[in-house]
């Protein structure tokens, strides 16, 4: 259609003066042919791929009168469930108001994993899933100058769909029955609603601002997590987990602003939040998902541990201030020095029937009550100074400082059948929990010719934290995670430099060296303070941009990566040897753009990009899974633009796209050839 339009408008007489029109129109259209894995072509492009066609942009601005003014943006894209309404009426020295709604999509892959080995795969369901998310709103605001303002807005959001889960299944194909793989896809359902209320009173004087709010948030989510385990097997069941939440938020803030002199404001700020939720949910293993709960199921296993009737209540309270004050002796120098207090105290309780399978052959369905009490509370204080200093005219230094000290606790209370004779205590763990972090940040940028710039940024991070069981019923217990953590330390170096200049006055580079290190240091009861994990990443990118002539273009940057997992738990010997192995994230990314004006109204562009990973892939199958990456993608685009009149403009551009995937044992490839139509239409 886009194309059909273009050559009757080419019809049209020689280009007039071109004139500054506000408006426009943007009629869009694109078809997709994809040879391969199709969801995998959704997820990464974000992009259907039956194609597509409508509004892609529409901008109408009007004077109604001549205060008042309307501005009009919308898009609605066929096929990509894409839409687009946003209305504002603005009146001069009086206010405004707003009506909108938006909604998109978002597209996911429900590929499970592959077994490298025999070229074991489970294909379950269909893997196209996808979530829309709406948004509905409604704004008015009263914005006088020089007068009290008020802003109330009103918010509702959706989210509903499928998409794919993290947490794969088990299954005994890929090896045998008694070595099973985690490796068969997963799904989640998504069904959340959210209502928000926002109002907010506030005013600007000569030398102080001043403003308080209000939020109301109330949410309404149901959610599901999906799995089919050992598909295709004697024990093939399905579980269903639901994951209920109602939750009510209500808000009240406020701050206030004074400049106390020409060198020196002090700003304040306080808020106080409430929330209280409510929860419910069960884990239920049956031949269908969301199946009913039966003892006897068939195909129950020993140890498919499951719950049904959850309920639970948690209130949580918050209370939150700060006060901060901006120093500026001179124009080269600015001191901002705060403090932040904040109290948190949080009490939940829920209640259960607790199912638990045990051995064979009976396979006898344990069920128990328990109900569990938890009570957390934390005082956290933060003291900060950041500090802006021009040394010399081609010299500006930026330096912080951030401190904070938390404490707090948390009593933790499982009651097994509460009420009955058989009553007894699960679990009893009061712990004492201190945390210290400290971060230090220091930007220099120095200027030592024109069209040159260099720019140095260090930062660091550290985290302290120390836990105390004062009571602890799990001593006795195989099983006490994380009550055995004592103390454990986070830390990370993170530098980075970067270079631009013009090296002549039609090119320019942009190069940047950034290294950051990370490490976790953990002491378990009874043992010694060890590291227990240590990253690094070291990456380094360069971009350049030239103008041989004054009608055409080039750009291209380069991004290298080289990240790395270490943990001593590679060194274990015994069975456990090999168990885990140390992890790499390594890719590198090239990508090419030019340009060319090939006369007063058409410009042609063409593009390219190459991301490949590269030693990231662990085939750890003796095992466990493999795990990593190891894949390969490119896109090369060709796009047309010409005007054919001042008023329509035509946009036609073809792309070749294609994506390998070792890890999948290629099942997840795909090659597609993509088209893409536009005409602009302005008045």
């Amino acid at each position: 259609m886009a194309l059909a339009c273009a050559g009757l408008l080419a019809a049209a007489p020689g280009l007039s003066a071109q004139e500054d029109y506000e408006n426009h129109v943007d009629f869009a259209f694109g078809m997709n042919s994809v040879s391969g894995h199709a969801p995998a072509f959704q997820r990464n492009h974000q992009q259907v791929e039956d194609g597509f066609g409508g509004i892609e942009s529409l901008l109408y601005k009007r004077e109604l009168d001549d205060t008042t003014g309307l501005v009009l943006k919308g898009r609605a894209l066929a096929g990509e469930n894409d839409y687009l309404f946003d209305l504002t009426i603005t009146r001069e020295d009086v206010g405004y108001l707003k009506f909108g709604y938006k909604e998109f999509r978002t597209y996911y892959d429900g590929m499970g994993g592959y077994w490298q080995p025999t070229g074991y795969m489970a294909r379950l369901f269909d893997e196209d899933l996808s979530v829309d998310r709406g948004n509905l709103w409604f704004e008015a605001g009263y914005t006088p100058e020089d007068k009290v303002n008020v802003k109330v807005r009103y918010d509702y959001l959706t989210r509903k769909g499928t998409k794919d889960s993290t947490s794969w299944a088990d299954t005994g194909l890929a090896v045998n029955a008694a070595n099973t793989r985690y490796i068969t896809p997963a799904f989640m359902t998504i069904d959340e609603k959210r209502h928000i209320l926002t109002a907010d009173v506030s005013q600007k004087l000569e030398t102080q601002e001043w403003g308080l709010g209000v939020r109301v948030d109330e949410g309404d989510y149901e959610n599901t997590r999906n799995m089919n385990r050992r598909p295709g097997e004697s024990s093939d069941r399905k579980l269903t987990q639901k994951e209920g939440q109602d939750f009510d938020l209500f808000q009240m803030r406020g701050s206030y602003l004074n400049q106390v002199s020409e060198v020196f404001t002090l700003t304040t700020a306080v808020a106080r939040t409430t929330i209280d939720t409510v929860l419910s949910g069960s884990r239920i293993y049956g031949q269908v998902y969301d199946a009913v709960f039966d003892p006897v199921a068939a195909g129950r296993q020993q140890r498919d541990e499951g719950f049904y009737g959850l309920h639970g209540e948690s209130e949580m309270e918050q209370t939150v201030a700060t006060i901060s004050g901006a120093y500026r002796p001179t124009k080269n120098l600015t001191v901002v020095p705060s403090l932040r207090f904040e109290k948190l105290d949080w009490k939940s309780v829920a209640d259960m029937e607790e199912t638990n399978v045990g051995g064979g052959p009976g396979f006898v369905t344990a069920i128990e009550e328990i109900e569990s009490r938890s009570n957390k509370d934390w005082d956290i204080r933060t003291q900060s100074l950041e500090v802006r200093y021009k040394a010399a005219k081609d010299w500006v230094i930026n330096g912080s400082i951030e401190l904070n000290q938390s404490e707090g606790g948390l009593t933790e209370l499982e009651t097994v059948e509460p009420g009955t004779p058989a009553a007894h205590v699960g679990l009893d763990r009061d712990t004492k929990i201190d945390r210290d972090t400290q971060k230090y940040a220091v930007t220099a940028h120095w200027y030592p010719q024109a069209g040159t710039s260099v720019s140095f940024q260090y930062y660091f991070k550290a985290r302290q934290n120390d836990y105390r069981a004062t009571r602890d019923s799990s001593t006795t217990t195989a099983d006490r995670y994380p009550a055995y953590i004592t103390q454990q330390d986070f830390e990370t170096n993170d530098f980075n430099v970067r270079l631009s200049r013009r090296i002549t006055g039609n090119l320019r580079s942009v190069t940047r060296y950034d290294y950051q290190e990370s490490t976790i240091r953990s002491q378990e009861a009874g043992l010694g303070f060890a590291q227990s994990m240590e990253t690094k990443a070291h990456i380094l990118s360069e971009s350049l941009s030239w103008n041989p002539t004054a009608r055409w273009y080039l750009q291209g940057s380069v991004n290298l990566v080289w990240d790395t997992l270490r943990t001593p738990a590679t060194t274990i010997g015994g069975t456990a040897a090999g168990l885990v192995k140390n992890s790499d994230a390594n890719y590198r990314f090239f990508s090419l753009s030019s340009g060319y004006a090939l006369d007063d109204n058409a410009d042609l562009f063409v593009d390219y990009s190459h991301y490949e990973s590269n030693n990231s892939f662990q085939d750890n199958s003796a095992k466990t899974v493999p795990y990593g990456t190891d894949n390969m993608s490119q896109t090369l685009g060709v796009a047309y633009t010409r005007a054919l009149s001042d008023r329509v403009r035509l946009t036609v551009k073809y792309a070749y796209t294609e994506y390998e995937d070792f890890v999948s044992g290629y099942q997840a490839d795909y090659d597609a050839h993509m088209l893409y139509s536009k005409i602009q239409y302005r008045f």
